[in-house]
């Protein structure tokens, strides 16, 4: 799986422009295991208790939910086709086809340092525009720019919207395979304000996020299928494992819904002098999408995630544990 550099709340997201993809051009790194929905089984036994020297039938194939955050082409692993009549998702938009979507998200944080809860902290609801251009279309890949036009927080003071208005018109380009599988995506932060330039580099996941990836089979309405992404999210590696199912779809407009499952294997990272100690991360969530196959991005859906973080942080002479819980709500809408 190809893997995508962000922040923890991406997991939003990603359940409404759902995909997968590497702004650092790929590379190889451990495997980290995607949280499954069926539990591990003990080895058979007879009625003696003691297990079985062979099976009595042949092993039932792996459920589709344990598909792994591994390096290489996203997939859409299908557990169920649907009903007939089955048709194949492959995008097929044309050249010069343009949209333009709003992305509404509410973010409210509760933590507690050693135990002692902090006030909650809500964040003020950000608004970022977009305008989404096909560039090119050949035979395996699409090729479009994503220009941004929008960004203000509600309520925002005049400061800050003076530097988030130095994101707009910022653009960045994103390459995908005919069944909506990232390729590639890289932002344009040449003229950025130095101060917002990281957070720039951050959205340069969303590019990776735009797309749903497809199965390559033929499916029908009530077909489900799973897509596992890695994020890399400040020297951590979170594991989303996302089940999708078709709920409508008459051969170009499609509606799906999503649900989400991340976690992150234990791991220390070292920055500045100081330590931090990813102790436990976890997020489940739902969501909804829908978009058509003759435009390569999903311009409709919402989204509901919660996320529960613990991390150890040693300055040298403190160590704290801290404890964060995260619940965002995101809908995503065409522009009129």
């Amino acid at each position: 799986m190809r893997r995508i550099t962000g922040c923890l709340p991406l997991a939003a997201v990603l359940l409404v422009l759902a995909g997968c993809g590497d702004d650092s051009g790929g590379g190889s790194a451990d495997d980290t295991a995607a949280p499954s929905a069926a539990d591990s089984g003990e080895p058979a036994s007879d009625d003696s208790g003691e297990p079985a020297d062979e099976p009595a039938e042949e092993p039932a194939e792996e459920p589709v939910s344990d598909v792994a955050c591994t390096d290489g082409a996203p997939e859409a692993v299908v557990s169920d086709p649907g009903d007939e009549p089955r048709a194949l998702m492959e995008l097929s938009p044309t050249a010069g086809d343009a949209a333009a979507v709003d992305m509404r998200m509410v973010t409210t944080t509760t933590a507690s340092v050693d135990g002692q809860d902090s006030p909650t902290m809500p964040a003020p609801p950000m608004i970022m525009g977009m305008v989404v251009t096909v560039d090119a279309v050949t035979d395996d890949e699409i090729t479009m720019t994503v220009e941004y036009d929008r960004v203000e927080v509600e309520g925002g003071d005049a400061s800050m919207q003076a530097i988030l208005d130095s994101m707009i018109g910022i653009t960045g380009t994103v390459t995908t395979t005919r069944s909506g599988a990232f390729v590639e995506g890289k932002i344009d932060t040449a003229s950025v304000d130095p101060t917002i330039a990281p957070t720039m580099q951050q959205f340069e996941s969303q590019l990776a996020n735009l797309t749903v990836p497809l199965p390559t089979e033929p499916v029908g309405i009530g077909a489900t299928w799973d897509v596992a992404t890695a994020v890399d999210s400040q020297g951590f590696t979170f594991c989303n494992t996302f089940s999708y199912t078709l709920t409508s779809f008459d051969g170009d407009a499609y509606e799906l819904s999503a649900d989400v499952a991340q976690r992150a294997e234990p791991t220390t990272i070292e920055q500045g002098g100081a330590t931090a100690e990813l102790i436990e991360a976890s997020g489940t969530g739902t969501g909804t999408s829908a978009g058509r196959l003759s435009f390569p991005v999903a311009i409709s859906g919402s989204s509901d995630t919660n996320t529960s973080i613990e991390m150890a942080v040693d300055d040298g002479s403190t160590e704290q544990t801290l404890e964060m819980e995260m619940a965002i709500e995101m809908e995503i809408s065409p522009r009129e």
